[in-house]
């Protein structure tokens, strides 16, 4: 590369030695990404952070247990149909494997239990994500000279919206998506391109497509990155023809690591995820038209054959079978998604533009940095202006993928390898501009970049230095369901590990802590957080409605899920009522306007506000409390704090029944006392028939018993025209449904 009159043509001994500058950038980000250390390791266990990284553990420790194969159907999520779990099966494969593998060296008997996974998979994702400012260093000190490379290495290590997916305890694919960027931007944005390097683009677009979800973009990158080489080095033949030659590596590099996974199913039994699917027909149409162009520019057909032959028989043998349908389905779902056309995807956080946030967030997210991009756009342009012809291809990687992150959050890790590269450059070149335009060049320019760079990296580091200690949720919200959770994992029946068996059960709860339930609990769920598809979809729809519809028509939504137990946290009554209006026909919510009245007679609202206490509710007469917190919390809708979390279990009921006057009005009630000593009435009453006849099921037996922490205190009191009578229930009688006896109450 030509040497650039606008940088220093020296730098001190330590910044001349690349590998030192890797170690310390490494151990510098790492440090960064152990700002939560105190909330992932604490005296009562090791916490994973976020809602996905559950889900991602319960992937791992059934590889772990099950010869390194990845589940890809479960029924513990949308339960009992179960579902596709497309994600990246390598992510889990990968986390499984180093589980097992350094359970081995450390001489360990048998398979590695729970605790020594989860604590593995929460270190290695600080150990893999400290390596992406490394990789950003050396494409920019590379291109420009150690001090961009440092700048761009600091920019990615202080990032929160970089070193918060890689930190501690995040036991999330998405550590791999800036990662694998970074790795095929080291590949391919280089002056002198080798075969080996386009091989190395190809294998991290491999690493990306198995581990990341947002990573078929690869695939359209690239080829954008061959656009723009053709055209760039049209009027150069060794050049342009090597370039080529790179890119048809980089593309079989791809194609022919991928062929296996695609074609066959002996990784995902259940179906090849689509995406897969997808980003390899993008892939092999991509090398065609690669391998037409290199062809006709070459001019003798020797040098073509052999890529055309390999691309040939890739087609012969992996084409046919595809699931072309799924990937044309993946394309549309793909659309909807990046354009926000999806109105459930819009809902979602990740999925809002990053502009919507404030000055404030987006500066600390992302530096002030950000807001320089235009102007460094426009001195990286000089630079490529200058015949930097590598400076082309960053500038081809860093807009589109900038545009996207300004679309949605979930492209941050596409975002920000180019991001901090064009930084870097620009910096170097703004400082000597402005030195130079000074006329004390020689005294600013050390002291002027560093100064910029510790300007616009100082929101960054301020809010990354004071960020609060938390346990899995920074809201608080795990802290306060945990011993909910635990509760249930110790006092419900176990199910089994597929969740396949008729005695299985489902515990219903809102969406967002459905990854909880199964990691802490240990049980299915009908709604989780993988909802993005149909039909998760479904089950996020029938969870939202059986607390937002009244207690009679949620009673037979639960009945037809089979939801023996009911996980009652604080949500959003809004947000419920719009999950519970979706139609998966239409693709579109329904009318929920009146959302407000609505929750108001929802089984939600009896069960938070009433207990559950039927009161002339003959639906509510099979759900019992059975678990509370001992302390409360505000919830959206009511006026008064309670129980942080609560549990009720759907039962038969014992059977009171019983003669009187045809007509006649029956008062059933009792007292029911938790484990925590607050005591509450239990209600009802119930109208006898033309005949005389009553029968109303009540769901408390007068004894405590391993299944629940409340008992009522009480015989029920039972009264008629003809007098008070009294009946007393044993668990037994509750869960089979047993008619109970009436005895004459005392001094009737």
């Amino acid at each position: 590369m030509t040497t650039d009159p606008l940088q220093p043509q020296h730098s001190a001994p330590l910044f001349d030695r690349p590998v030192t500058m890797v170690a310390l950038l490494y151990l510098l980000a790492f440090v960064v990404r152990l700002s939560n250390l105190g909330g992932v390791v604490t005296s009562f266990g090791v916490f994973p952070i976020s809602t996905d990284s559950f889900y991602h553990l319960r992937r791992i420790q059934a590889a772990v247990a099950d010869g390194l194969r990845v589940p890809d159907f479960d029924r513990y999520v949308n339960f009992p149909d179960g579902a596709s779990v497309n994600w990246p099966f390598g992510f889990d494969w990968l986390y499984a494997a180093v589980t097992r593998g350094l359970y081995a060296l450390s001489g360990g008997a048998g398979l590695p239990d729970e605790g020594w996974t989860v604590a593995v998979a929460c270190f290695l994702t600080p150990l893999i994500g400290a390596a992406t400012p490394c990789l950003t260093y050396l494409v920019a000190a590379r291109l420009a000279n150690a001090w961009a490379g440092l700048a761009a290495g600091f920019i990615v290590a202080w990032m929160p919206a970089v070193w918060v997916v890689g930190a501690v305890g995040y036991v999330d694919h998405h550590v791999f998506e800036s990662l694998c960027v970074a790795m095929y931007l080291w590949a391919v944005v280089r002056e002198r391109l080798r075969p080996w390097h386009g091989l190395a683009a190809g294998l991290a677009m491999v690493a990306g497509l198995l581990c990341a979800t947002t990573l078929p973009l690869l695939i359209g990158l690239h080829a954008l990155v061959t656009v723009g080489w053709i055209i760039a080095h049209w009027r150069q033949a060794e050049d342009g023809d090597a370039r080529l030659r790179a890119s048809l590596w980089a593309w079989h590099g791809l194609l022919v690591p991928l062929a296996p996974f695609v074609a066959t199913r002996f990784a995902e039994p259940s179906g090849v995820n689509p995406a897969l699917v997808t980003a390899w027909a993008a892939a092999f149409l991509a090398a065609g038209a690669t391998l037409g162009v290199y062809a006709w520019r070459v001019r003798a057909r020797r040098q073509a054959l052999g890529w055309a032959v390999a691309w040939l028989l890739l087609g012969v043998g992996v084409l046919p079978r595809l699931a072309l349908r799924d990937a044309w389905r993946f394309i549309q779902y793909g659309i909807a998604h990046i354009g926000a056309a999806d109105p459930w995807l819009a809902t979602i956080f990740e999925s809002q533009p990053l502009l919507s946030q404030s000055f404030r967030d987006i500066t600390n997210n992302y530096t002030a940095f950000l807001w320089l991009l235009p102007l460094a756009w426009a001195l990286v342009l000089a630079r490529a202006w200058r015949r930097e012809k590598p400076v082309w291809t960053l500038l081809s990687l860093s807009a589109p993928t900038a545009g996207l992150a300004l679309l949605q959050l979930k492209f941050s890790g596409l975002f920000a390898p180019p991001f901090a590269v064009v930084m870097g450059l620009a910096l170097q070149d703004l400082a000597a501009r402005l030195a130079g335009a000074t006329g004390w060049r020689d005294r600013l320019q050390r002291p002027l970049p560093i100064g910029i760079a510790a300007a616009a990296l100082a929101p960054a580091i301020i809010f990354t230095l004071g960020a609060p200690v938390y346990i899995v949720s920074p809201t608080g919200a795990f802290v306060d369901v945990d011993p909910a959770l635990r509760w249930l994992a110790t006092h419900t029946p176990a199910t089994s590990p597929r969740g396949d068996q008729p005695r299985d059960y489902a515990i219903l709860c809102d969406w967002t802590p459905g990854h909880w339930v199964i990691g802490i609990a240990g049980r299915p769920v009908i709604a989780s957080p993988l909802g993005h598809a149909e039909p998760l979809r479904e089950g996020i729809r029938d969870a939202a409605a059986m607390f937002a519809l009244s207690p009679a028509e949620s009673l037979r939504l639960l009945e037809a899920r089979r939801a023996r137990y009911i996980l009652v946290t604080p949500m959003s009554p809004r947000a419920v009522m719009r999950d519970a209006a979706w139609d998966p026909k239409a693709r579109s919510f329904g009318s929920w306007e009146d959302w407000n009245e609505q929750m108001k007679r929802s089984l939600y609202a009896r069960l938070v506000a009433d207990e559950a206490v039927p009161q002339g509710d003959a639906a509510l007469t099979r759900m019992r409390l059975v678990y509370e917190s001992d302390f409360e919390t505000d919830y959206p809708l009511f006026t008064q704090p309670h129980a942080a979390a609560k549990v009720f279990e759907r039962v038969a009921g014992a059977i009171i029944a019983g003669q009187t006057t045809p007509g006649a009005r029956v008062q059933l009630s009792t007292r029911i006392r938790t484990f925590f000593r607050r005591e509450f009435d239990y209600v009802d009453e119930v109208t006898a028939d033309a005949q005389g006849r009553f029968e109303r099921r009540v769901p408390y037996a007068q004894q405590r018993s391993p299944v629940t922490t409340l008992a009522a205190v009480t015989p029920y009191r039972v009264v008629t025209p003809e007098g008070a009578f009294t009946a007393t229930a044993t668990e037994a009688d509750v869960i089979d449904g047993k008619t109970l006896q009436l005895i004459r109450a005392p001094g009737e």
